[in-house]
C-alpha cells in the first residue's frame, strides 16, 4: 500500500501508450486552462493519431465537452454577418444530429440533455428530422434506425462561401470534436461566386443530406419537344396579336426520334389529334385579363372516400380509385357511353373477310353505359391513369400491384406485382411504357407486354411518392419524402438532375408542355418551379396550404398552371410571368423568386369538396374533382 502512494498521480497515465483517446484528454486539459497556443501545437504534431480514431471523434470526457463544443459554435454562429449566419445554419443540423448519435451510444441519459437543451437552435426546415432522432431512446433502437443509417452511410453536402470557410477553419481549432464531425460527416464545398444570399441559402436548405453537389451538374438533358403540326398551331394560337420575345433554340436540346424506340402512332391516335388541331382555334388562352374558367365535379356516394381520380386526355372519361379497392369509371357525357366488347364466343364467329361492318358487330351496343365498376385490388387504389388512346387504365394499390385494364373489355388484363405498395403509376403520352412510384423507395420503367421492370432507379432515401413522364418520353422525374426532386433518364439510367430545397416531402409534381421546366408540391403547401435546362430554381411561392395529396395541371399551351393541395382549394400560376420576369436575370447565378407578385393568378374555393384530381380540356377550361366532406 505505501509503495502505491508513493507513485506519481500521473505515472500510470503517461506509461500507457500514446492513443487518440489519451490525446483527447490532454487537449481538452489545455482547452480548459486557456492554453490555446500549446493546443494547436500539438494538434498539428498529432495529426496522424487523431485522424486514425476508432468512433465518433469526440473527446473522452464528452458528455461536457460535446455540450461546451456545441454551444460555442452556435454562439460564434449567431455572432455573425447575415450571410454567414445563413451558411452556418447549414452544419447546425448534422453536427447536431451527430453528435446526438454519438452520445446515446454511450449515454442516454446524457444525450436526452443535450438533445432537449440544443434542439431549439436547428432550423426550423429540419424539425422533421429532429423529430425522428428524438424517438430514438438508447443504443438498441439507435442500431435498426434506417434514419441514421442514412445520416452515416452518406456525407451531409454543405455549400461555403471563401469568407465563412476561414471563419470555420478559425473556429475549428479550439473545437476538436466539431472538427472531427466535420470531417468524417461533412462535405462542404465552395459555393459559386454571386450565387450566395440568404434567400439562395434558404431556399436550397431542407433535404435529408443537405444541398446538391456540384458533381450532379455535369449530365446534359435533352429536355426539348419535338414541334409537330398541333404544337406549332398551339404557339400561333398562344401568339397571335402578341409580341413574341426571344426564346432558347430548342433544336440542339431535342433527343433523336429513335432514342427511345416507341411504338407507332396507331390509326386512333392520329384520330385524336386531328380532332384536337381541330379545337386549337376554341382554345382560351388564360391571363390575368381572361381569366379561367372552372368546372367542379363532386362525387357524393363514397363513404368510404376515393384515393385517386383521372381525366382522359379527351376529357371524355373520368376514372376514380376508391379506398374500399374498386375503380368507378364515368362517361363526362352520358349520351358518349362506354361501349363493351362482346363474349369471346360471339367475337371467333365473326369472319373479318365476308363480314360488312366488323367494328360494329364486335360491340354489344346494348350494353354500353355511362358508368362501370372495376374491382380485383385488395387494398386502396392509389392513382389510375388513363393511356393516351383511352383503350387501357393503369392503376396501382395499396397490394403491392398495378393492374392493366381494358377499357373495352372492362376487365382487369395483367397484374404486375411488386414487393411494396404503389402509390402512382403512370404511362408516358404514347402509351406502351410506363412508370411507377413504390415505397420501398425506387422508381421504375415497364412496358405493358413485359412482366418485368426495364429499369430500376433506387437512389431515393425515402418512399417515393409521386412521378411524372417527361413530354418526349426521355425522362421520368420523382418526389420523395427525403425532399429531393429526381430527374432519371430512361435509355441510360443515370440520375441527370437532382434539386433540393422542399422542406417536407414532395407530394405532386409536374413538367411543363415545353418540357424545359418543372413544379413541385411539397405537404407544407411550397410550391418550387424548376429550369431543367440551367439547373436552377426558379421561383418558390410558400402558401399556407397543407396537404397529404396534392395535384398538378397546365394548360394545354403550357403558360399556366392549376395546383391543388387535397384541401377545398384551386390555385392558379402564371409560369408566363415567371419566365418573362426571369428573362431579365442572369440565367446561372439568379435568385429564385419568393412569392412573385404576379405570379399567382388567383384561388378559387369550394364550399366542403376537397380537391384530389384536375385537368384542362383541349379548350382550356379547367376540371376539378372531389369528394364531399372528405
Amino acid at each position: 500500500m505505501n509503495s502505491m502512494n508513493n507513485n506519481h498521480p500521473g505515472e500510470d497515465f503517461f506509461s500507457k501508450p500514446m492513443t487518440n483517446d489519451s490525446l483527447q484528454a490532454v487537449l481538452e486539459y489545455l482547452r480548459k486552462n486557456g492554453l490555446t497556443e500549446t493546443e494547436e501545437q500539438l494538434t498539428r504534431e498529432a495529426g496522424p493519431i487523431l485522424r486514425n480514431e476508432g468512433t465518433s471523434g469526440l473527446p473522452p470526457d464528452f458528455r461536457e465537452a460535446i455540450s461546451v463544443e456545441f454551444d460555442t459554435f452556435v454562439k460564434h454562429a449567431n455572432d455573425c454577418s447575415d450571410v454567414i449566419q445563413a451558411e452556418f445554419s447549414q452544419l447546425l443540423f448534422p453536427i447536431f444530429a451527430h453528435s446526438y448519435i454519438a452520445l446515446i451510444e454511450k449515454h442516454a441519459p446524457t444525450a436526452r440533455v443535450f438533445f432537449n437543451r440544443f434542439k431549439v437552435f436547428i432550423p426550423e426546415c429540419f424539425s422533421e428530422f429532429v423529430y425522428r432522432l428524438s424517438l430514438i431512446e438508447d443504443a438498441m433502437t439507435l442500431r435498426p434506425n434506417e434514419y441514421v443509417r442514412t445520416l452515416r452511410d452518406n456525407k451531409f453536402v454543405v455549400k461555403l462561401s471563401k469568407p465563412t470557410m476561414k471563419h470555420l477553419e478559425l473556429i475549428q481549432t479550439r473545437l476538436i470534436g466539431v472538427k472531427n464531425i466535420i470531417a468524417k460527416h461533412i462535405s462542404i464545398e465552395n459555393a459559386d461566386d454571386g450565387a450566395v444570399s440568404r434567400t439562395m441559402i434558404e431556399t436550397q436548405m431542407g433535404g435529408i443530406l443537405g444541398v446538391i453537389s456540384k458533381g450532379e451538374r455535369r449530365h446534359k438533358m435533352l429536355f426539348s419537344v419535338v414541334k409537330d403540326e398541333l404544337m406549332q398551331s398551339i404557339e400561333k394560337r398562344k401568339s397571335k396579336g402578341k409580341d413574341v420575345g426571344k426564346k432558347m433554340q430548342t433544336a440542339q436540346h431535342c433527343p433523336a426520334h429513335d432514342r427511345v424506340p416507341l411504338p407507332p402512332l396507331s390509326e386512333h391516335l392520329r384520330e385524336e389529334r386531328r380532332n384536337w388541331l381541330r379545337d386549337v382555334g376554341k382554345m382560351a388562352i388564360i391571363s390575368p385579363e381572361t381569366p379561367v374558367s372552372i368546372c367542379m365535379y363532386t362525387t357524393i356516394n363514397a363513404p368510404i372516400g376515393v384515393a385517386s381520380c383521372d381525366f382522359s386526355d379527351d376529357s371524355s372519361f373520368i376514372a376514380m380509385g376508391l379506398s374500399d379497392s374498386s375503380i368507378v369509371i364515368n362517361a363526362m357525357d352520358p349520351m358518349n357511353k362506354m361501349k363493351k366488347l362482346r363474349d369471346m364466343e360471339y367475337l371467333e364467329k365473326i369472319d373479318i373477310e365476308t363480314a360488312d361492318n366488323v367494328q360494329s358487330q364486335m360491340y354489344d351496343l346494348q350494353a354500353s353505359t355511362s358508368s362501370a365498376r372495376l374491382t380485383g385490388h385488395g387494398g386502396p387504389v392509389f392513382s389510375v391513369n388513363f393511356s393516351p388512346d383511352r383503350r387501357l387504365l393503369l392503376s396501382s394499390s395499396g397490394d403491392k400491384t398495378v393492374r392493366l385494364w381494358s377499357m373495352d373489355a372492362q376487365r382487369n388484363v395483367v397484374i404486375f406485382r411488386l414487393p411494396s405498395m404503389v402509390w402512382q403509376a403512370q404511362f408516358c403520352s404514347r402509351g406502351y411504357y410506363f412508370a411507377t412510384a413504390s415505397a420501398d423507395k425506387t422508381v421504375s420503367m415497364w412496358s405493358t407486354d413485359r412482366m418485368t421492370p426495364l429499369r430500376m432507379f433506387p437512389d431515393a432515401y425515402g418512399d417515393v411518392g409521386c412521378i411524372d413522364y417527361h413530354p418526349n418520353c426521355n425522362y421520368i422525374a420523382g418526389g420523395s419524402e427525403d425532399r429531393y426532386v429526381r430527374v432519371w433518364d430512361v435509355v441510360s439510367g443515370i440520375r441527370v438532375r437532382l434539386f433540393s430545397g422542399h422542406k417536407a416531402p414532395i407530394i405532386a409534381l409536374k413538367f411543363s408542355p415545353c418540357g424545359r421546366y418543372l413544379v413541385s408540391l411539397d405537404a407544407i403547401g411550397t410550391i418550387m418551379v424548376w429550369d431543367l435546362a440551367y439547373q436552377r430554381l426558379v421561383a418558390a411561392e410558400i402558401t399556407e396550404q397543407a396537404g397529404a395529396k396534392g395535384h398538378i395541371s397546365f394548360t394545354r399551351d403550357g403558360g399556366v398552371f392549376a395546383v391543388s393541395h387535397g384541401n377545398d382549394n384551386i390555385q392558379l400560376y402564371s409560369l408566363d410571368a415567371l419566365i418573362s420576369a426571369a428573362a431579365t436575370q442572369n440565367d446561372l447565378y439568379a435568385e429564385p423568386r419568393v412569392n412573385m407578385e404576379g405570379f399567382q393568378l388567383g384561388s378559387y374555393a369550394t364550399k366542403q369538396t376537397a380537391v384530389i384530381g384536375l385537368h384542362f380540356t383541349r379548350r382550356n377550361l379547367l376540371l376539378g374533382f372531389g369528394c364531399f366532406g372528405q
